[in-house]
């Protein structure tokens, strides 16, 4: 199995922007085995870049605004999304397509897939997903699953 890091990343106190770290939270609670590492953030900081480096794939699961129904749940890669630049989009943190343009300068480039889910209410709302955001979990924890058993799969 190649080494694996599952980044939730997410605010918690800001409502259905900490979906991504309540995902890890689910996935902390499994037994992943010793390859897969599940690492919770508020935030896309450059510390992560460690976890980019110690890995050979990392999923990265996150609050995104399509425009589309709150709990909408797309899976992409940076590329694919276009993300990846070097100007930040996020008002707390660099935004993952920063965090990912910085590890590729920096000669790191994982394999990375992103489960984005889309927010309905974000303000403070401490630990608390509004309601389709909500039912999305359970969902992206078992897209993730088979993304990992797929991997393991070769």
């Amino acid at each position: 199995m190649p080494c694996v890091t599952v980044l939730g990343i997410g605010n918690t106190l800001m409502g259905d922007d900490g979906v991504g770290a309540i995902v890890a939270r689910e996935f902390a609670l499994l037994d992943l085995g010793p390859d897969v590492a599940v690492v919770e953030r508020p935030n896309a900081e450059m510390g992560l870049l460690k976890h980019f480096l110690d890995s050979d794939v990392v999923i990265v699961v996150d609050a995104l605004d399509a425009g589309s129904e709150p709990g909408a749940v797309f899976r992409f890669t940076p590329d694919q999304a276009g993300i990846t630049s070097l100007r930040s989009n996020n008002i707390h943190g660099m935004g993952v397509g920063f965090l990912v343009t910085n590890a590729r300068l920096s000669g790191i480039d994982p394999h990375v897939v992103v489960y984005g889910v889309q927010v309905g209410v974000v303000g403070p709302r401490a630990d608390s997903l509004s309601e389709p955001v909500a039912e999305a979990v359970p969902h992206v924890v078992e897209m993730v699953r088979n993304e990992l058993a797929t991997i393991a799969t070769g």
